[in-house]
């Protein structure tokens, strides 16, 4: 066992992983204090987190064994992407980005589905937007050519960028320091209730190794581990699998974040799934929501974050002496209007009802070439 070393360590998490008291009662699982990142608010605690796993960030590209055997592990990729988006800010040099092609299996849907579809990140698949920097340690999240050692788990190193190649470095096994070439390949994701339809994701087959779910860490060993917990609700198995990866106890710091209430206005029109909870430009208090930042590329208005509702977010009405949010204001032009900002390159908001949407299109003015989209719309009353 890797905890042999901390004989009380090993104890502790065989005690989790059997499920005995007094470390486990009733589903609930006792973390010893010496373990735990204190929480403060989201920002400072993840930062005490980080800091603790990682040191300094930013000497790290020196120094690949140390790099490749620290990590931050959470359950879902939900959280996954959270501490990935702060990991890759902080470490040096600068961004490259890749973004995935995104098509449905029914192309008659890939008018309608494209946006949505680049906003999911399935198991077992690359993100939509890859951000990575040179030096940066990557993980293999498929098998590709198992007889080179490119398989599901290989850990690398980026070495360059090209448009539609990576060049990296093995950095373990027999095969250390073999250099390869990472090419973007396609992935047929499962259909589910999130997903709807079957599509089809052309993306890099990899993702940063200093962050990962705790399912993809397991039969590794690392000498500082990082658990974050954002939602209390856990299973013991995960966490064993998680704690596991530890020689130590003083080489695990866990961060649980409480639930946290936030008062937030709904103003987007797509509430169907909670017309009898939710009114427009009305304010609410609103807990287990997950909240990440917006993706640049569909980022609405000054807009910073996207909100993610589910079967466990709680909405509560707020209290008529706490103060309302001011809802959003907008100077909405009447239908009948529209024709007076025919040449206008104002910003307008209408309310209207899209019939029909084409696909964009190329044409040749008097001064130059313009892409443009003919959308057919109604008066919405």
């Amino acid at each position: 066992m890797r905890a042999r070393l901390d004989p009380m360590f090993s104890n502790y998490v065989l005690a989790v992983d059997n499920g005995l008291s007094p470390n486990t009662k009733d589903e609930i699982i006792k973390i010893p204090n010496g373990m735990l990142v204190p929480y403060d608010d989201d920002k400072t605690s993840l930062d005490h987190l980080i800091k603790y796993v990682f040191h300094n960030i930013q000497e790290y590209s020196g120094n690949m064994s140390t790099m490749m055997n620290q990590a931050i592990l959470t359950p879902k990729n939900s959280f996954f992407n959270e501490i990935y988006a702060l990991l890759i800010q902080r470490f040096p040099g600068e961004y490259q980005r890749y973004y995935s092609v995104d098509e449905t299996i029914d192309k008659t849907e890939q008018l309608v589905m494209e946006d949505f579809l680049n906003t999911l990140t399935p198991n077992r698949i690359p993100p939509h937007e890859l951000l990575l920097k040179k030096n940066c340690p990557m993980m293999l999240l498929k098998n590709i050519n198992p007889s080179k050692r490119l398989c599901n788990g290989t850990l690398l190193i980026c070495r360059a960028f090209d448009q539609n190649i990576i060049d990296a470095k093995i950095v373990v096994g027999h095969h250390m320091r073999k250099r390869v070439f990472i090419a973007r390949i396609p992935f047929l994701p499962n259909v589910d209730g999130n997903s709807g339809s079957p599509f089809k994701r052309t993306q890099f087959s990899i993702t940063l190794s200093f962050v990962m779910t705790i399912n993809k860490s397991q039969g590794q060993t690392l000498d500082y581990v990082g658990i974050y917990l954002p939602q209390p609700a856990f299973s013991h198995g995960q966490l064993y699998v998680a704690l596991s990866r530890a020689k130590t106890g003083s080489a695990v710091k866990i961060l649980i974040r409480p639930g946290n209430r936030v008062q937030s206005v709904i103003f987007e029109t797509d509430t169907n799934s909670r017309e009898d909870t939710l009114k427009l430009f009305h304010s609410y208090y609103i807990s287990d929501a997950l909240v990440k930042n917006a993706n640049p590329r569909y980022k609405i208005g000054t807009y910073e974050y996207d909100w993610t509702l589910n079967t466990r977010t709680l909405i509560e009405d707020v209290e008529e002496h706490d103060n309302q949010i001011e809802a959003p204001k907008y100077n909405i032009v009447p239908f009948t209007y529209l024709h007076s900002y025919k040449y206008s390159t104002q910003r307008i908001y209408f309310l209207a009802v899209a019939i029909q949407i084409k696909p964009t299109k190329e044409i040749t003015t008097e001064f130059q070439q313009q892409t443009i989209q003919e959308i057919y719309l109604i008066d919405e009353r």
